[in-house]
């Protein structure tokens, strides 16, 4: 497997979370743990991940939170 996301020897993706598509047009499609993205947000994410690898913290840290429902008002 091709590490495409390892600049300076830092492998930004470990878990192969990141993914970019050049389409015929020009443009890029961009997903983040199989969700789809604008490419402005793949750039954030990288840069937030080599930040969390320079302070010498986990790479990945950002949690997507689904929300939470109280107990009395789930659908059933």
């Amino acid at each position: 497997m091709v590490e495409k996301y390892k600049p300076f020897g830092v492998n930004l993706d470990p878990k192969g979370e990141l993914s970019e598509k050049n389409l015929p047009d020009g443009d890029i499609r961009a997903k983040i743990k199989g969700e789809t993205v604008n490419y402005d947000e793949m750039i954030n994410e990288l840069e937030e991940r080599a930040t969390n690898s320079k302070k010498g913290k986990p790479i990945s840290t950002k949690k997507y939170f689904g929300g939470w429902i109280p107990p009395n008002k789930r659908k059933e």
